[in-house]
């Protein structure tokens, strides 16, 4: 009888506990505080965007802004978003020290226009998105461009911005791209020196938009992080003659300092394939061969370098067909 009564009484006492935990996730846990939904790369606190390049027309892109809590937005919010320039002078002093060269430039207000800065989120809604129209024409990928943005408080307003960094703002990093730029895989480019016949092989080489028809990249072997780096800037046009062949033309921006001579017609190739095991998911690849010379006078004082290159490079894109955003149908 008495181990009935204590199994009752032991019974009763988890109903009990039970019933006031699930009171308690009724109530709000934490602060509902307001937030932006910008996930950084692991180590950084910068948000690399990709941006379909037009050089005519704008190119819409959305920047959640939420409610953080454990329970559902209690009342009408009108969240202020503003321009962040003090966020990312910081980042710049504390990642590249004495590098300005590699410093994240603020991006100039003629690329970009935010119709509303004041987001609404009405009661019982979590977020609502802010609206960035990008237009990137004759921007210069040699720098690396950022839009940096953050929620502004201020007593009057009906919210509070998160107090934690990296909610409350985002460094966007704005990446344009085209049918053509991106990472290549360049394992089969070849770089010699003039001296040397034992080939320099760079297993990757990126490439950056110029328009919607044009990419370029450094000549040779050229590091990204030269301080000199844009006098190296090979500019490649693809000129279409079918749907997936046609030639290219790489003209050098700084054609007096790096005496680029083109070898033969550069071309390109481009091949489209569904994948076996993901039927929605196409796999296209771009194939460019060249060759060509250029010097450089400026690594070394008082030396001239002359390289060869020849060989061909790719990139691959796996593209889900599901999705009618590119942005967001391809793998990056």
């Amino acid at each position: 009888m008495k181990n009935i009564i204590y199994l009752l009484g032991s019974i009763l006492a988890i109903l009990i506990i039970c019933s006031a935990c699930n009171d308690e996730w009724k109530e709000e846990q934490y602060i509902q505080y307001a937030c932006l939904k910008a996930p950084a790369g692991s180590g950084s606190t910068v948000t690399q965007i990709r941006v379909k390049y037009r050089s005519e027309e704008t190119t819409r892109y959305q920047l959640p802004v939420i409610m953080s809590g454990t329970t559902l937005n209690s009342k009408d919010r009108d969240i202020h978003i503003v321009l962040d320039p003090d966020t990312l002078d910081i980042y710049n002093r504390e990642h590249f020290y004495s590098r300005t060269d590699l410093y994240y430039h603020l991006l100039e207000g003629s690329f970009y226009d935010i119709p509303n800065p004041v987001v609404h989120i009405p009661a019982g809604k979590q977020s609502a998105l802010l609206d960035i129209n990008f237009k990137l024409k004759d921007i210069d990928l040699v720098e690396q461009w950022v839009l940096p943005l953050k929620i502004d408080d201020d007593p009057s307003y009906n919210y509070q911005s998160h107090p934690r960094k990296d909610y409350n703002n985002a460094l966007l990093w704005v990446t344009p791209f085209n049918d053509y730029s991106g990472t290549y895989g360049t394992t089969n480019l070849s770089v010699y020196t003039e001296t040397s016949n034992q080939p320099i092989i760079e297993n990757q080489r990126t490439t950056h938009v110029v328009d919607e028809n044009s990419i370029f990249f450094y000549a040779g072997v050229t590091k990204e992080e030269r301080r000199d780096r844009k006098y190296f800037k090979v500019i490649a046009t693809f000129n279409a003659e079918t749907d997936s062949t046609g030639t290219v033309s790489l003209e050098a921006a700084y054609p007096d300092v790096i005496k680029l001579q083109v070898i033969g017609q550069p071309t390109y190739q481009v091949v489209k394939v569904m994948d076996t095991a993901k039927p929605t998911l196409q796999r296209r690849t771009v194939t460019v061969s060249m060759e060509y010379t250029f010097e450089d006078a400026l690594e070394v004082p008082d030396h001239i370098t002359r390289y060869s290159v020849k060989g061909t490079m790719s990139m691959q894109r796996n593209i889900n067909t599901l999705i009618e955003d590119e942005e967001f149908a391809i793998e990056w």
